[in-house]
Order: structure tokens, then C-alpha cells, then sequence
């Protein structure tokens, strides 16, 4: 994958999974990176990618579509030559709180998304980001630019460790030693990355082979003769719009939002408060989850055949989930799963999966 995301699917079983499923539509409506949608179009199968979270889509949509190689080159060298240093210190509301007052989940050292970068850092960041905006390029290539922008926030932060590449820690905290790369060069250095992938990876036609979707999976109309196949977020170790907040009060000063109505047909907005994960702080415990579990279990029960994919480290509340699986779907098949490589991601990295399939 081009755009690493927090989650932790296991690549190796979804593609044995969907072995099975060819020449079919697949529609994965919490989307995440993309893995599963990607999957599915190995295969030989259509696919419907859907997420609430407008940074998922963006990850999803570099990793996924196919972009012109060269086109991106050029556009990429005339962001870097177009270059002017705006002096600005600050984002626009980037304070790590809800609107009750109420700290984000994952909030650890600092109290806004600014106060992650030095003065010079900030500003050759926002930059880029405006010098992306008047560059002249196709929609799929002006994301792609989006895309190897906010790869370079990261490096460029505080948050960023000596020797080590990626958000590893799902927190927002600075480390005690902590190195940050020179924007500039962070964001070289994501362009030659992503000219290599782009390059090396056919990608799909939009619309052709993937339609790609902003949205909640509570309110969408399923077809019932597509398949679904899905991971839904469930245990709060991960905070997935919470950390891509990161990413999001960058873009929303940008163009970003326009580019992506261009695919979408619709404005988009980033409702954090929509999500369907467990968090104390948005008022959302176990029991509100499977309130909001029910609802999808309702609204994909006619659709002939589905499968919910789901890692676990709580049996009992994983018991209640199969219990409410089986209430909505009726005739369910559960099958268990360890993977032993899976790349842990928090003090509770746990490796079980449960599959749950009708």
C-alpha cells in the first residue's frame, strides 16, 4: 500500500477469503486504506469503496486508482518551483477537543494539531499545500498531490522519531527525542515515492472497475446481489477519524474538498461525532456501539451474501457481537482466526480475528 492507515487488516486471509468471489461487485462500506477493496479487484471482481472519513477516502483513492505516472512528475516539479513562503503560524480551529469540552481520545502532549511543527516547518508546509492548489492538473493527479502532501506532515512534526518512518504510537504526543525532516524534503522524498508506485501499479478506472464513496454505512442503500465484505472498527484503541483530524485541518484550507466534489457529485465534511467506534470522550461505550451495530445489521440483512471480518481483544464483548450477528442475519458461520505476523498496533496489539458470514 501506498498510504499506510492505523488499521490492521490481515492482507493474506482476505485474499484467500475472496478467492472465492469472482466476477461479482464487493462493496466494503468501512473502507479504511482500501485493503479489501483492492482485493476484491485482484480477483476479477467490481467494487464499491465507502467510508465515512474523508482522509480514509484520499488514502484509499492514491492506493487504489489509476494515476497518470509522468503527469505526476511534471505537476509535483512545478509545486516545488512554484514555491511562495507564506507566513502563517496557526490552522484554523486544530484544537484537540470535542464539542462538549472534552479532550480527544488520543490526546497526550500538546493541545492543537499547530503546536506539532517548528515556525519553518509550518510554513513551507502550508506552502506546499497552497502551491498544490494552483497547480493546473487532472483531478486524479491533484489528489495524488494531496496525498504525498499530508505523507509529509508526519515527517515533518515533532511526533517524528529519529530512525523511525511511520505514526507508530496511535497518540498524539511528542517523544522526548524526537527529529523532524525539512518539509521540503519530506515532501521530495513522498513524491519520488509516489512516482515509483504510481509508475509500478496499473491502478483502476474510477467509476469503470471502483466507485469511490464518502458516507456513512448506516444510511446507505445496499444492493442485495452485491457482496459485502468489510472489517468494521470497534475496540478504542485505534481512533481513526480522531488521528486523521491531523491530516484534515490541513486540507480543509485547502482545495481539496472541490477536487474530491469533482468524484463525489456532493460537498463533504468531516463528522467526527457520526463515527461508529467505541470512545468515552464522544459518549460512545460498548453498549451505544452495538446500538449502532444494529442498525447496519439491519440495513445489510437482505443482501444474500456478507461477511464481517472483525479483530477482538474483549471475548465477552465479542460474544455479544455474534449474538447480535446471528439475531439480524439469522443463519451466520463463525470461524476463527490468529495470525501470528500481524503487526500490533498499541499495548493491546492482539492477533485474533473472528469471522462472521451468511
Amino acid at each position: 500500500m501506498l498510504m499506510r492507515y492505523w488499521g490492521r487488516k490481515p492482507i493474506e486471509l482476505i485474499d484467500e477469503l475472496l478467492t472465492e468471489v469472482t466476477d461479482s461487485t464487493v462493496i466494503d462500506p468501512f473502507g479504511g486504506a482500501g485493503s479489501i477493496v483492492l482485493s476484491a479487484l485482484r480477483h476479477g471482481n467490481r467494487a464499491i469503496y465507502l467510508d465515512i472519513n474523508p482522509y480514509a477516502w484520499l488514502v484509499a483513492f492514491v492506493n487504489i486508482v489509476s494515476i497518470d505516472a509522468e503527469e505526476f512528475k511534471r505537476k509535483s516539479e512545478e509545486v516545488l518551483n512554484n514555491l511562495v513562503i507564506i507566513r502563517k503560524r496557526t490552522l484554523k480551529s486544530d484544537f484537540l477537543y470535542y464539542s462538549n469540552g472534552k479532550p480527544f481520545w488520543k490526546k497526550r502532549s500538546v493541545d492543537r494539531v499547530s503546536q506539532f511543527f517548528t515556525t519553518d516547518n509550518f510554513r513551507k508546509l502550508y506552502s506546499i499545500l497552497k502551491s498544490i492548489d494552483n497547480v493546473n492538473a487532472s483531478p486524479e493527479v491533484k489528489i495524488a498531490l494531496y496525498g504525498a502532501f499530508c505523507s509529509s506532515l508526519f515527517k515533518a512534526s515533532k511526533m517524528k522519531r529519529e530512525n523511525a518512518g511511520s505514526w507508530g504510537v496511535p497518540s498524539y504526543w511528542i517523544p522526548e527525542s524526537h527529529k523532524e525532516i525539512d518539509a521540503i524534503e519530506a515532501f521530495k522524498s513522498e513524491v519520488k515515492r509516489f512516482f515509483s508506485y504510481f509508475k509500478s501499479h496499473k491502478g483502476y478506472k474510477i467509476g469503470e472497475e471502483v466507485k469511490m464513496q464518502i458516507g456513512s454505512s448506516l444510511s446507505f442503500n445496499y444492493n442485495k446481489n452485491h457482496i459485502l465484505f468489510t472489517d468494521p472498527p470497534f475496540f478504542d484503541e485505534v481512533q481513526y477519524m480522531e488521528l486523521s483530524f491531523f491530516y484534515w485541518v490541513w486540507l480543509r484550507e485547502s482545495k481539496f474538498r472541490n477536487v474530491a466534489r469533482y468524484f463525489l457529485g456532493k460537498n463533504i465534511t468531516f463528522r467526527i461525532s457520526y463515527e461508529m467506534i467505541v470512545n468515552p470522550n464522544k459518549g460512545i461505550n460498548y453498549d451505544k456501539y452495538l446500538e449502532m451495530l444494529d442498525k447496519f445489521l439491519l440495513r445489510t440483512k437482505r443482501i444474500k451474501r456478507k461477511y464481517l471480518l472483525f479483530h477482538y481483544d474483549k471475548k465477552d464483548f465479542m460474544r455479544r457481537v455474534i449474538s447480535l450477528t446471528r439475531e439480524r442475519w439469522k443463519e451466520v458461520k463463525i470461524e476463527n482466526f490468529e495470525i501470528e505476523n500481524q503487526r500490533n498496533i498499541g499495548p493491546r496489539g492482539g492477533k485474533k480475528y473472528v469471522l462472521i458470514y451468511s
